[in-house]
C-alpha cells in the first residue's frame, strides 16, 4: 500500500456469508459464497467501502477471505473503492451463568499470514454445534490466546446498556455491570445498527469516565441486498460509520483508541495551507490537519520550520537547504501564518508582552485621574492647613515684635503723598478659576460627541444639556471676569503705586523720608493687628478624609478575561499616603495637627533635611505616593472568573488556548517545541484539546520532542528527520504508516524520550501490539 496519510473512510465490520448457515434458516445466506464474492464486492464498492469483514457465527472460512483478499490485491481489479479485507468472527459468549449470551465481533489483525490458518483451527477445534450454544468468558479467552493473534473485540450493543432482558444478544444480556467492563478495557467498542440506538448509547454512556467507541454495521447475510439484512429485514436507516484511517488493522486500532479525533470527524476546510517542501525532488507533503516534525537534537527540524517560513538568510540555514536540496513548494503567506519560534513565548513572558499583538495590549489602561486629581487636592488642602496653622501661632505670636509710638509731628502732610495699602491689596484670589476650565471643558466633549455617528441617536439629548451648561458657563464666566479684571485693575494700580514710589524715594528729603518710613511701619503693625485677627477667628476645616475609588480594567477577549488592577482599586489609600509622607510619628491626622512651627513641619515631613526643602521634599513625597498607588497588577480570568496562574507554564499554556480559539487571524499555525514550559500533565489534559479543537479548521505544523504531542494527540502526519554525516534522511507517514523500510510507531517509539512507553500506554489496555 503505497498511501501514507490517511483519510476519512466508510467500513463495514459485520458481513456474513454461507458459514454462517448452522444458526440461519430460510436460506438467507445461501447465496453468500466464494463464488459469488463478487456480488458483495460490487455491493461494497458501489457503497464506497474501503475496508470491511466478513465476520460469521463462531465460523471462520479461511479460503473465502484468501480468495476475496487475493481479488483485492490485483490491479485493476474492478473494485477502486474497496482496498482492504480483515479477518475476523462474530462469536457468542456468555458473561455471566445466569444471564443470556452476547455476539462480540472479533477482528484478527492480518499481519503475520502464517498465523491466519490458526484461526481456523482453533475454532474447528471448539466448533458449537448447536445454533443455542455459546462459550463461556473463559472458553472464549483461551480460544483467542490459543489462536495468538492480536484482535480487536467489538461487542453488540443494540439498547440502553441498562436493559437486561435478554433479547437481543447485546452486552447488557450477559452482563450486570457493563459500565466496569467498559472500563476495564475487556470491550474495545460497541457496534449499534440503528441511529437511535446510537442516541440512547451516547446519553446512557455519558457519565461513563472511559471513553468507548461506537459504530455501525450492517449484519448483512444476503449480498443480494446488501447494505441489508436480506430481502425481507431491511433498516432503512442504517449508514456506515466512517473513521480518519488507512483502512488497515493498525488503522482501525488507532482509530478506536482515539474515536474522539478518528470517528465522526469532518475534512479539514481550510482554503490556506501549505503542501509541503522538496527533499531531494521528493515530495513531502503537509497535510491540512496537524503535522509533527520529530528526530534527533541537530537534525534539522528546525531548519525545516525556517524554510517553510522563507527565513533562510542564515549561514547554516543556507548550507543544510543546500547540501540537502530543500525547496518550498509554496512560501507561507505571512497574513495567514501564525509562527512561534523556540524562546518567543519566554521572551514575550519578560517583556510582559505575551497577549499582545499588532501593537495592542489586551490588558487596556486605567484611568487613573480621578485618582489623582483627589490626592493631589488632598495633599494641597492639608499643607494649606498645617501651614495656616503655623502661620495663625507664629502672627499671634509676632505681635509682641511689633511696637510702635505716636508720632504728632509725623503726621502732618509732606510735599509728597505717603501711598500706604495692605498686603492683601492685590492678592486676589479668582475662585472661579478651575470651575470655568472645567465648565469649557465638558462643553468642549459634548460638542465633539453630538459630531460623532454614534452617538446620533442622542442628538437631542445631548443639545438640551449643551444649552443647560452653555447657561452655566455664562453665569461662572461672568463671576471670572469680574474677578479676573479686579485683580487686573489693582495689578496696574500697584505698578502705578511702585513707579511712584521709586520716584518719590529719589526726589524726597530727610523730613520726607522719615515720615514716610513712619507711615510704612505704623501700616505694619495695623497689617499685622488684622492679619492676626482673622487669623485667630478664621474657622478654616482640615481636609475631608479622601474616599475609596475602583481602579479596574477588564476586556473579555476569545474566552478570556484580561485584567488589570491599581494598588488603590476599591481600598483606601490613606494609611499608605500617610506613611509615604510623613516620618512615622504623624501618621494619623490627630498628630499632624499638633504640628506648630515650621521647624517641626520640617521634621514631620519624610525625607526632609531643611526648613527650605519642605515643599519640594512635600511634592516629591506626594509623587512617589501617586506612582506607588497607580502601579497595576495584571492577571487573567477564564470565562468562569476562575483566575489563571501567572507562571511561566500556566502562562505558556493560556497563551496557546488564547489563539488556537481564534478563527480569524490565522491558517497556518507553526511553532516550534510547544511542549517547552508546559508540564506533561497540563499537555495531556489542556495542550491537546486546544489543538483538537482546530485540527479541522487550520493547519499545524510543528518540532516536539515530546510523544505525547505525537502520540495522544493522534497527529494526521508524522514527519521524520534524521542527519548523518551532515546529511538528511526523511521519512513521512501517518501514526499507522509502514512498509518494507519504515514504521512510523517503530520510529516514535525508537526516537523520542518516553515514546515507547506512549504507544504502549495508549494500546496496553487494549492488550495490542504496534
Amino acid at each position: 500500500m503505497n498511501q501514507k496519510h490517511n483519510s476519512i473512510i466508510n467500513f463495514d465490520l459485520h458481513i456474513h456469508s454461507k458459514a454462517s448457515i448452522y444458526k440461519e434458516k430460510g436460506g438467507i445466506v445461501d447465496n453468500s459464497t466464494k463464488e459469488n464474492i463478487h456480488l458483495l464486492l460490487s455491493k461494497l464498492n458501489e457503497y464506497n467501502i474501503s475496508l470491511f469483514s466478513i465476520t460469521d457465527h463462531n465460523r471462520f472460512d479461511l479460503d473465502l477471505y484468501l480468495t476475496t483478499s487475493t481479488i483485492l490485491t490485483q490491479p485493476d481489479n474492478g473494485y477502486p473503492n474497496i482496498k482492504t479485507i480483515l479477518p475476523g468472527i462474530e462469536f457468542d459468549v456468555t458473561f455471566e451463568e445466569s444471564m443470556g449470551k452476547c455476539h462480540i465481533i472479533t477482528i484478527f489483525n492480518p499481519t503475520n499470514k502464517n498465523l491466519l490458518v490458526n484461526i481456523e483451527k482453533v475454532i474447528n477445534d471448539h466448533l458449537l454445534l448447536d445454533e443455542n450454544n455459546s462459550y463461556s468468558k473463559k472458553e472464549f479467552n483461551d480460544i483467542l490466546y490459543e489462536i495468538g493473534i492480536d484482535t480487536i473485540l467489538i461487542a453488540s450493543q443494540h439498547k440502553d446498556i441498562n436493559d437486561h432482558s435478554g433479547k437481543h444478544s447485546s452486552l447488557s444480556d450477559t452482563t450486570t455491570n457493563v459500565e466496569e467492563v467498559i472500563k476495564i478495557g475487556y470491550i474495545d467498542a460497541l457496534e449499534f445498527q440503528k441511529p437511535k440506538v446510537e442516541g440512547i448509547l451516547i446519553n446512557s454512556l455519558k457519565d461513563l469516565m472511559t471513553t468507548i467507541t461506537l459504530l455501525s454495521g450492517s449484519d448483512c447475510h444476503d449480498w443480494n441486498y446488501y447494505p441489508y439484512h436480506d430481502a425481507i429485514n431491511q433498516n432503512k436507516f442504517f449508514y456506515h460509520s466512517k473513521a480518519k484511517i488507512l483502512p488497515t488493522f493498525k488503522g482501525l486500532l488507532l482509530a478506536i483508541t482515539s474515536p474522539e479525533t478518528r470517528f465522526n470527524c469532518q475534512n479539514n476546510s481550510n482554503q490556506f495551507f501549505l503542501p509541503g517542501f522538496l527533499f531531494h525532488s521528493q515530495e513531502i507533503k503537509f497535510v491540512k490537519g496537524i503535522n509533527v516534525i520529530i528526530g534527533e537534537n541537530g537534525s534539522g527540524k528546525t531548519t525545516l520550520l525556517e524554510l517553510i517560513n522563507g527565513n533562510v538568510n542564515l549561514p547554516y540555514i543556507r548550507k543544510i537547504i543546500g547540501e540537502n536540496e530543500l525547496k518550498t513548494i509554496r512560501d507561507a503567506d505571512p497574513k495567514k501564518t501564525k509562527y512561534i519560534r523556540q524562546g518567543d513565548i519566554i521572551e514575550k513572558f519578560n517583556k510582559e508582552t505575551l497577549f499582545s499583538s499588532d501593537e495592542e495590549n489586551n490588558f487596556k489602561e486605567i484611568n487613573n485621574e480621578p485618582f489623582k486629581k483627589m490626592y493631589y487636592e488632598y495633599a494641597e488642602n492639608l499643607y494649606k492647613c498645617i501651614k495656616l496653622s503655623i502661620e495663625k501661632k507664629q502672627i499671634i505670636a509676632s505681635l509682641s515684635r511689633y511696637s510702635i509710638s505716636y508720632e504728632n509731628n509725623f503726621d502732618v502732610s509732606s510735599y509728597f503723598i505717603n501711598i500706604t495699602y495692605s498686603k492683601e491689596f492685590t492678592d486676589v484670589q479668582n475662585s472661579h478659576e478651575q470651575p470655568y476650565e472645567d465648565i469649557n471643558e465638558i462643553i468642549n466633549k459634548i460638542n465633539e460627541l453630538i459630531k460623532q455617528d454614534y452617538y446620533q441617536i442622542y442628538n437631542v439629548q445631548l443639545k438640551n444639556a449643551l444649552n443647560i451648561l452653555i447657561k452655566i458657563q455664562l453665569d461662572i464666566n461672568n463671576k471670572w471676569k469680574s474677578l479676573y479684571y479686579t485683580k487686573k485693575v489693582k495689578n496696574i494700580i500697584y505698578k502705578c503705586i511702585q513707579d511712584y514710589s521709586l520716584k518719590k524715594r529719589l526726589n524726597s528729603n530727610t523730613k520726607d523720608r522719615e515720615v514716610t518710613e513712619y507711615k510704612t511701619k505704623k501700616q505694619k503693625v495695623i497689617d499685622s493687628v488684622i492679619e492676626a485677627i482673622k487669623l485667630s477667628i478664621e474657622d478654616y476645616k482640615w481636609p475631608n478624609t479622601p474616599g475609596i475609588i475602583t481602579g479596574y480594567s477588564k476586556n473579555p477577549k476569545r474566552g478570556f478575561n484580561f485584567i488589570r488592577k491599581a494598588t488603590y482599586n476599591d481600598v483606601s489609600m490613606l494609611d499608605d499616603f500617610y506613611l509615604k509622607m510623613f516620618v512615622k510619628k504623624f501618621n494619623n491626622l490627630l498628630q499632624i495637627q499638633k504640628i506648630n512651627s515650621w521647624e517641626d513641619f520640617s521634621q514631620a515631613v519624610k525625607g526632609c533635611s531643611s526648613l527650605a526643602d519642605i515643599k519640594s521634599t512635600w511634592d516629591e513625597n506626594l509623587n512617589k505616593f501617586i506612582s506607588s498607588a497607580i502601579k497595576t497588577n495584571e492577571y487573567m480570568t477564564d470565562g468562569t472568573d476562575q483566575r489563571i496562574g501567572s507562571t511561566l507554564g500556566e502562562m505558556s499554556l493560556s497563551y496557546y488556548k488564547y489563539f488556537t480559539e481564534d478563527n480569524n487571524e490565522w491558517n497556518i499555525l507553526i511553532v516550534d517545541q510547544p511542549e517547552d514550559n508546559i508540564s506533561n500533565n497540563n499537555i495531556n489534559n489542556k495542550l491537546i484539546n486546544y489543538f483538537n479543537g482546530i485540527r479541522n479548521e487550520k493547519q499545524l505544523i510543528f518540532v516536539t520532542h515530546n510523544p505525547l504531542l505525537v502520540v495522544n494527540l493522534d497527529v494526521d502526519n508524522v514527519i521524520f528527520v534524521k542527519k548523518e554525516n551532515e546529511k538528511l534522511f526523511i521519512t513521512d507517514g501517518c501514526l499507522e504508516y509502514e512498509d518494507e523500510q519504515n514504521n512510523i510507531l517503530d520510529l516514535i517509539a525508537k526516537n523520542m524520550d518516553g515514546g515507547k512507553e506512549t504507544i504502549e500506554k495508549r494500546l496496553k489496555v487494549y492488550g495490542k501490539k504496534y
